[in-house]
């Protein structure tokens, strides 16, 4: 992405977020839970597209300038001109930066 504005007409001609709020708002099925983490995931793959969904539930939140300072770009993609700055759940990030070589081989896959 480089802007939201930039992106919109694509997002809602798709329905990706109504499929992302469903998918995060349906039952509990399919939820991988980290106990002692704080960290639970849910695989949703659209059976009739190539579509894909992680949804990670979570707490604790770190704002973009913290992850500037550790070096961490994978996520300045969501800062645009108008959207300076964001803030992500802490252990998300903390799993993806360990794991991103496994995500990177899921990516491959899917």
């Amino acid at each position: 992405f480089s802007s939201g504005i930039e992106h919109a007409s694509f997002v809602t001609s798709y329905q990706i977020l109504k499929k992302a709020w469903n998918a995060i708002s349906s039952s509990y099925e399919g939820i991988v839970s980290n106990d002692g983490v704080g960290l639970s995931w849910k695989v949703y793959k659209e059976q009739s597209s190539d579509l894909t969904i992680i949804a990670f539930e979570a707490s604790d939140l770190v704002p973009s300038s913290n992850l500037k300072k550790k070096n961490f770009p994978q996520f300045e993609f969501l800062c645009s001109k108008n959207i300076t700055s964001f803030s992500l759940n802490e252990t998300a990030v903390k799993l993806f930066d360990d794991n991103l070589q496994k995500l990177d081989q899921l990516k491959s896959e899917l």
